[in-house]
């Protein structure tokens, strides 16, 4: 009877050590993929915009200066232009094709053609040839003069 209960007490400390070990070699291995990751990183090792401008984003670009040189959000002596969406009503685009003019977004042209915004993805959809992204992908691009196909 003692050697069963020594030999029990020898398979629990081998457990606890068991599991250390392998705690031990998921911190290590997490560690090693994280090494040198920082937190402005972007997608496919591209270079931000914003590296090396100083200043306040607030929702207004960039707004302090370097050397006397404003900077903006694409650089040295660039403004961002103020973006006034266009408050369009359900019917206030008719037809099949619509022009898109300064303001215009996808879900503001879906609110006047559909009466819902949520039905954005339909205008997408039928222009994606047309349409660009991002370089993350994570946003629609639409530009004053291209004319969009209304499903």
């Amino acid at each position: 009877m003692a050697d069963t209960e020594k030999k029990e007490g020898k398979d629990g400390l081998s457990l606890i050590i068991g599991g250390i070990f392998i705690l031990t070699l998921v911190f290590a291995t997490y560690n090693y993929f994280n090494k040198g990751r920082e937190v402005n990183d972007t997608e496919n090792g591209e270079e931000s915009i914003f590296e090396g401008q100083l200043g306040d984003l607030n929702g207004e670009g960039i707004t302090e200066t370097r050397e006397g040189q404003a900077l903006g959000i694409g650089g040295p002596d660039m403004t961002q232009p103020e973006w006034i969406p266009n408050d369009y009503q359900e019917g206030d685009i008719e037809g099949d094709t619509h022009t898109v003019v300064e303001g215009d977004t996808l879900w503001e042209i879906a609110e006047a053609v559909y009466g819902s915004g949520f039905e954005w993805g339909k205008i997408l959809e039928a222009n994606k040839d047309s349409i660009g992204f991002l370089p993350n992908g994570t946003q629609a691009l639409i530009i004053p003069g291209q004319v969009l196909v209304l499903p």
